[in-house]
């Protein structure tokens, strides 16, 4: 019988659409499912694309990452891909934690190191091991809630058991497993991980689903005409080749069933009998595990989840004014090309940097520094009024000399910059970072104080409450300053005290000479590169990323001004965070985001 082409497209097409629609009404209708991902991102690129499907799902509220968990150390630029593909997502800030064991005979990957070249801040050094990572995720979560997808080797989880069964039992729902079903050596047999796979499915006391679908099912070719900035589509370019060619999607299916579960895509099968390699056997009906058989042709899934590997990122980077007495110290340089670094990661958006403290080389030298990361454009005001004793600066004139077109003469003030940049935002959308003097402050609050009270959302300083609010709230004869905005300020404000022990800024000295970071470190040392404190980077650490998992709040207590001005702590009004992590660690953070090199 001949069959009409075009009677068989519409039904195909009709098919389609029935799919699509029931997908969103699952979405609507089910709450976000937590997710971690377990993952071999080495050798093959599937675990790439299913990485953007996990995101692509989150763009649409059907899932959130949690975290993501590296079992093959073949290379040991793995955390650092990882966190680049998250970060070009606008998700920098998900746990990565990597396999710290013995791993024989490691693979070898052919995208791995060049995803190091795209915005990240984790590495393989900074990470914490998988364990770590599962520890501190899982005891945060509710009880059954989270679907752990393992689209690799098993032997994170194998620890995970040995080590917290009992964490397990209580929050995980259920294991999702791309492998392992009717003898599947590719994939619990190298390097050593049989046994590992065998106790998991022996002992891991929530129910499984094993499922070894994805050949034939072709996707990726699409991501050639994504933005050349996506790490996605470079790891595909690398793998594959530069034509793009599609690629079978193992991986992406193990995702697109811990996800959205059975829905119209695959059936469970609940007997039967699993076998690794070495002999080990096992029954389905034990936990009431499952293998995954499919529903839909292959072409269906490959568009299904080619639609999701393109789902392009939705960024919501924080709006910052960075205010800063970038003079006398070198700290509030390193803490800009923190926030550049972030910009790159679209963590952030500098809407303007404003100048507190009196020199005639502080327009230039910002607008150098901003030129540099590729964002001449960002408005800098500076304080036209009167400082007592402005201070000197070893490298402000030598950082001038670097590309700019700002010029303190014709620089606005900052209450001009404060009122424009404010005007034009969503009401309580703006963060003040302030690493210096408050003078600028005092000033908008004088002028325009219902503006600050429906535009900014937070002010963090750098600024102690016990010590008499230190070197920034008291310099310049400005105490009394200092207290009428502690006192007068209509939002919340956050002190960030730490730094002082956190020392930053010798790995400079391996950056590129045309860097006018460097050679700000350079000069204030007199042409060396030494350790500094960190205070003002902890500040902008803070000001982006919030307490994530860096610090804890105070909001109890008083603080005080040299003055004698004292305020209560209170939460939501004035706060002060204290530090959670080494300063080891804290150092490594900051180092690595102000090492960053320009955007491409």
């Amino acid at each position: 019988m001949k069959v009409d082409k075009s009677l068989f497209k519409i039904v195909q097409h009709v098919f389609l659409i029935s799919i699509l629609l029931s997908t969103l009404m699952f979405a609507q209708e089910q709450q976000a499912m937590k997710v971690i991902y377990e993952t071999n991102m080495c050798a093959t690129v599937d675990d790439v694309g299913a990485l953007a499907v996990i995101h692509g799902l989150q763009n649409r509220g059907e899932t959130e990452l949690l975290a993501v968990c590296l079992n093959a150390i073949g290379d040991t630029d793995g955390a650092a891909a990882i966190d680049a593909i998250n970060t070009w997502y606008g998700r920098g800030n998900i746990p990565v934690g990597t396999w710290k064991g013995p791993f024989p005979d490691p693979d070898t990957s052919r995208y791995m190191h060049v995803l190091t070249s795209f915005p990240h801040d984790i590495n393989s050094k900074s990470a914490p091991s998988a364990l770590e990572i599962y520890r501190k995720v899982l005891a945060k979560q509710a009880d059954k809630s989270v679907t752990i997808i393992s689209t690799g080797y098993l032997q994170n989880l194998d620890e995970l058991l040995r080590n917290e069964p009992d964490l397990v039992a209580a929050k995980v729902k259920e294991l999702v497993i791309m492998g392992a079903y009717q003898n599947d050596p590719e994939h619990f047999v190298l390097h050593e991980t049989q046994k590992a796979a065998q106790n998991v499915i022996q002992n891991w006391p929530t129910p499984l689903v094993f499922h070894l679908l994805g050949e034939g099912i072709m996707t990726g070719s699409g991501l050639k005409d994504t933005p050349e900035e996506n790490p996605v589509r470079m790891a595909y370019s690398l793998q594959l080749g530069p034509d793009f060619p599609d690629n079978a999607s193992w991986d992406q299916m193990t995702v697109l069933y811990a996800v959205r579960g059975c829905a119209d895509y695959f059936k469970k099968v609940y007997s039967g009998k699993g076998k690794l390699v070495n002999g080990y056997k096992w029954k389905l009906k034990k936990r009431h595990d499952s293998y995954l058989e499919a529903l839909l042709p292959v072409e269906s899934y490959a568009n299904i989840i080619e639609e999701l590997m393109l789902e392009a990122p939705r960024w919501n980077p924080k709006k910052v004014i960075y205010d800063t007495d970038m003079c006398a110290d070198v700290d509030d340089v390193g803490a800009l090309a923190m926030l550049h670094a972030m910009a790159n990661m679209h963590e952030v958006e500098i809407l303007a940097v404003c100048f507190n403290e009196v020199h005639p080389y502080g327009a230039p030298a910002i607008d150098a520094i901003n030129t540099w990361y590729g964002r001449g454009d960002i408005p800098v005001g500076i304080f036209q009024g009167v400082l007592e004793n402005p201070h000197d600066s070893r490298y402000l004139e030598l950082v001038a000399q670097f590309p700019h077109d700002l010029e303190s003469a014709t620089a606005k003030s900052t209450l001009e910059v404060y009122q424009e940049i404010l005007r034009d935002q969503p009401d309580g959308s703006v963060t003040i970072i302030s690493v210096g003097f408050v003078n600028n402050l005092a000033e908008l609050l004088q002028t325009d104080p219902e503006l600050i009270k429906a535009k900014v959302k937070e002010l963090v300083l750098m600024a102690g409450t016990t010590d008499g609010g230190g070197f920034n709230m008291n310099q310049h004869n400005l105490s009394s300053v200092s207290e009428y905005v502690i006192r007068e300020w209509p939002t919340p404000i956050v002190f960030t005290d730490p730094g002082g022990k956190i020392y930053t800024g010798p790995g400079l000295k391996d950056a590129p000479v045309e860097n006018p970071v460097r050679e700000a470190y350079y000069k204030y040392f007199n042409d060396d590169f030494k350790n500094r404190p960190s205070w003002d980077q902890i500040t902008v650490l803070y000001g982006v990323r919030g307490l994530a998992d860096y610090f804890s709040m105070g909001t109890t207590g008083k603080g005080h001004l040299q003055n004698g001005f004292e305020y209560p702590i209170k939460a939501g009004h004035r706060t002060f965070v204290k530090p959670l992590l080494s300063d080891e660690a804290y150092a490594e953070i900051i180092q690595n985001l102000m090492l960053r090199p320009p955007s491409k």
